[in-house]
């Protein structure tokens, strides 16, 4: 009886053992994709994209900030001579304008952070795809991305496939 209890519990740990060892092993691959990003020429056309409009958006800026100080330095010059009502109508004007200039450095952020969106969003997609293909013509269950420091280890085991990636971009 204890020689088939034993056959019996020797067979059931080499099935298991046959059966863990049978399955697919997983094979874990790294990129930088800061790095990838830094590579492709789409980035430095949207960088100079992006750059352009933000300065155009400075100029604009400074335009309203000269009428702003115009208008004020003429409110001080004056504030001796001027009655009450047109004191009060100069101190208006100059909150309206105030407000102006908040409203327009706000949309000019919204407006700059959407269009480097739009810029980078297809780059991105470009690369998530690239990357995709390599993995799966090399069969990779995971690929983490080290660029960002959220990965704190990555083993000898861990593929590089950063090049491969780059090379699948520039072909």
């Amino acid at each position: 009886m204890k020689n088939i209890i034993k056959g019996l519990f020797v067979s059931g740990f080499l099935f298991i053992s046959t059966v863990s060892f049978s399955q697919n092993q997983l094979k874990i691959g790294h990129v930088n994709y800061d790095e990838i990003m830094q590579a492709l020429p789409e980035r430095d056309s949207a960088r100079a994209v992006l750059e352009k409009e933000t300065k155009e958006m400075q100029t604009a800026y400074e335009q309203l900030m000269v009428a702003y100080n115009k208008l004020y330095d003429d409110y001080q010059k004056g504030l001796s001579s001027y009655t009450a009502t047109v004191k009060k109508a100069r101190e208006d004007e100059l909150i309206d304008k105030q407000k102006r200039l908040s409203e327009f450095e706000k949309n000019a952020t919204t407006t700059l952070q959407d269009r480097n969106t739009e810029l980078v969003t297809p780059i991105i997609e470009k690369i998530n795809k690239a990357i995709n293909k390599v993995a799966t013509d090399n069969g990779f269950t995971y690929i983490l991305d080290i660029s960002k420091g959220s990965v704190v280890f990555v083993s000898k085991e861990s593929q590089n496939i950063t090049p491969l990636v780059l090379k699948l971009l520039k072909s």
